[in-house]
């Protein structure tokens, strides 16, 4: 199967010699071309844009590549269930305060108890805030946090209620620097709707959060994330670079869907004969001048309309299933030559089938593709091979797997905003965390706590 672009959204299948034509609908990534990248990575900060006294560095070519995340994952049926089951895992039991208590060999966790500040963390509905910074890390790996000083900050108190948090979404975040700033090194974050406004009086500037000098101003912004290779500012995610499979894992049934409603699906086709008609009209003519009226071509038109109509009932719908169409042929000599005269109805072979498997296969291969760009394995995705689950070993291997290896370096980023602020707050280093379940096979699991024989 080959396929052929006719416009922006028009295209055309070519299967075995058969044409067929389908529209998609749908938003080309940042640039012109969704299926080439037309990012220059390194050309961000050269490119940066005027908004009042300050310079912005764009996230993208066109400034919206978080939108073009948002917008390239939704649609998707895997990857937003990827990645909030990514969130879910990270999450674990829930949150809770712990030490590192170093033995010799390793660290090792020690769940403590602090009422100051799990009386503070209460107060900002810390685990909500988690959820959120999860939520963002998994989507962008780039978490911006505001946080408002506490009233007493200004004069050296630390109490409880010192600082408010909240977790802003990557799509509204932009790194700035002022325009006198020769350094041309972030100092600021403006939020706002970059996709939608123009006027600098709708977006908001704060400055970035500092941990030398936490209390510096009323409100700032904290930034985290995983560094990527060669950016200076931005964290450009890993699922970048499965963007083009997540369009073509979300496209695929809209091809299907657009080949079923708007191909040609003819399943029989009629031959009449001229003469048939002929005479029809000759009887017409003779009946319109016995009644004295005039004979229209509509009346043929008419006529023929009915016989189809007929036809049509005959032909088609199951409850139809055992009848049949008969007519009479007769035999002419034109120029010589026996041409038989009569009504053929031929059924028209249906192949579709190559086509629909090609569209499939490729769905499917774009499926595995999504997967295994968002870095989940399928036994913990819920996503077996062939719609097959997979078995409990291998789920509880991936799940070992993916605690150990996945999981920490994700946990520091969601949590380092709130740890950042105990430590600065109650000169403490106690630290907030997710905990986690050791999972075990069922046969070295008591017999009572099997999940088979607990109850919720």
């Amino acid at each position: 199967m080959t396929g052929h672009r006719l416009s922006n959204n028009e295209y055309l299948g070519v299967s075995n010699g058969k044409a067929n034509y389908f529209e998609i609908q749908g938003r080309a990534a940042t640039g012109a071309n969704a299926s080439k990248s037309t990012e220059d990575f390194n050309a961000w900060k050269d490119n940066a844009i005027n908004l009042g006294d300050y310079k912005v560095i764009p996230f993208g070519t066109n400034n919206d590549i978080p939108n073009e995340l948002q917008e390239t994952i939704f649609p998707n049926h895997l990857a937003p269930g990827i990645l909030d089951r990514k969130v879910e895992l990270l999450f674990g039991q829930g949150p809770y305060l712990y030490q590192l208590k170093p033995d010799g060999k390793q660290f090792s966790r020690i769940p403590v108890e602090n009422a100051n500040i799990q009386a503070w963390l209460d107060s900002i509905d810390y685990e909500t805030s988690l959820i959120k910074n999860a939520t963002e890390y998994y989507y962008a790996e780039q978490i911006y946090t505001k946080i408002r000083r506490g009233m007493g900050a200004r004069i050296g108190r630390t109490d409880v209620s010192a600082a408010g948090v909240e977790t802003l979404s990557n799509v509204n975040c932009r790194l700035a620097y002022k325009k006198s700033d020769l350094k041309k090194i972030p100092t600021h974050v403006i939020v706002g709707d970059w996709k939608n406004s123009t006027d600098k009086k709708d977006f908001e500037v704060f400055p970035i959060w500092d941990k030398n000098t936490p209390d510096r101003y009323p409100i700032s912004i904290h930034i985290t994330g995983f560094k990527s290779f060669g950016l200076p500012h931005y964290v450009l995610p890993s699922i970048y670079g499965t963007l083009n499979w997540i369009r073509r894992s979300t496209i695929a049934p809209k091809i299907i869907e657009a080949f079923t409603n708007n191909s040609l699906n003819i399943r029989f086709h009629i031959t009449s004969p001229q003469k048939f008609w002929d005479d029809q009209r000759a009887i017409m003519m003779k009946n319109c001048t016995a009644q004295k009226i005039k004979f229209t071509e509509k009346m043929m038109q008419d006529l023929e309309d009915k016989i189809f109509d007929g036809l049509s009932d005959v032909l088609s719908g199951v409850e139809n299933v055992g009848k049949f169409w008969h007519n009479k042929t007769v035999q002419s000599f034109v120029g010589g030559k026996a041409v038989e005269e009569g009504w053929k109805i031929s059924p028209i072979k249906q192949e579709v089938k190559e086509y629909v498997d090609a569209q499939i296969a490729v769905a499917n291969k774009s499926d595995f593709a999504v997967q295994a760009g968002l870095r989940l394995h399928a036994a913990l995705a819920f996503v077996g091979a062939d719609g097959k689950s997979d078995s409990g070993s291998e789920q509880l291997y991936a799940y070992l797997i993916h605690q150990l290896t996945a999981l920490p370096i994700a946990e520091l980023f969601v949590c380092k905003a709130l740890n950042d602020l105990i430590k600065h707050k109650f000169n403490t280093n106690i630290r907030v965390g997710f905990y986690q379940v050791q999972a075990q096979k069922q046969e070295d699991t008591s017999q009572s706590k099997r999940v088979k024989n607990t109850t919720v």
